[in-house]
């Protein structure tokens, strides 16, 4: 099994590479530059480690990255109304930034003829961008609907890897995982003043506002016991999973601190 630090230098190579991919003097000049989502890539690497040579982890795990920066600066898009020549132009761009970097994913996968996997990427995309506007346009959804939903549309990408590979286990850790990280997400909005849909429907379920973070708690709480107890027959580093949902709580428990103390 690769040890800690040759995990942790393989995923920094895939960072690196995503960064180099994604470089275009033009677009750097108007849009700001994509994030990595640490977390995803250090699951999707640790899942796929065992299973796969190097280089098909590194190119998968590059396709990720490519596929959910396309989502988010695509989800980016102001719909507001144009006002000047400079918001148009800023609006187009990141379009086309967003298409960039689609087409980008599309590339590594069929320059490798990995043609089942890009039925896997494309298929996924389809499912989040459908779900998204059933999230974000639905204002009835029940919590457990809204809680499916988002579970989706955070790590079916990643699920449907874990299918493709005959990892169950792996698919049902990344669905909590990463449902847990949006729960923790929306609840310091819901701090800050801001209501994303978890918390709608969670307010929709409580007889009254002020019991919104208590119910959020016991949420949190049932899907981390969950998500550990599921994770504990995972064959990968000691300690792995255990390490990342503590750094989860622990960054969430810094910014409700700081927000309640501002």
């Amino acid at each position: 099994m690769v040890r800690m630090n040759q995990f942790n230098d393989k995923v920094l190579e895939v960072k690196k590479s995503f960064y180099n991919l994604i470089k275009h003097p033009y677009l750097q000049k108007y849009i700001a530059e994509p994030k990595v989502d640490e977390d995803k890539l250090h699951f999707l690497y640790a899942m796929l480690g065992d299973r796969l040579p190097k280089k098909d982890i590194k190119v998968f795990s590059l396709a990720a990255l490519l596929v959910y920066a396309a989502l988010d600066v695509h989800e980016s898009v102001s719909l507001h109304k144009i006002d000047t020549d400079s918001v148009r132009k800023n609006r187009q761009l990141t379009v086309l930034a967003g298409d960039y970097y689609s087409s980008l994913y599309y590339y590594l996968l069929a320059e490798g003829d990995y043609i089942p996997m890009i039925r896997v990427y494309s298929h996924s995309i389809q499912q989040i961008n459908e779900l998204k506007m059933n999230v974000y346009e639905k204002s009835s959804l029940s919590y457990d609907e809204t809680q499916e939903h988002v579970t989706t549309i955070e790590s079916i990408l990643m699920q449907n890897i874990a299918e493709h590979y005959k990892l169950p286990v792996w698919k049902e850790v990344l669905k909590d995982f990463f449902y847990l990280k949006r729960l923790l997400f929306e609840k310091n909005e819901w701090i800050e003043g801001r209501k994303l849909p978890i918390i709608h429907s969670i307010i929709r379920e409580t007889s009254h506002v002020d019991d919104v973070l208590e119910y959020c708690e016991e949420k949190i709480e049932h899907v981390k016991d969950r998500l550990l107890k599921t994770g504990r027959d995972l064959n990968i580093f000691e300690g792995f999973l255990i390490e990342h949902v503590d750094r989860l709580i622990g960054s969430s428990a810094y910014k409700e601190k700081v927000a309640e103390e501002g």
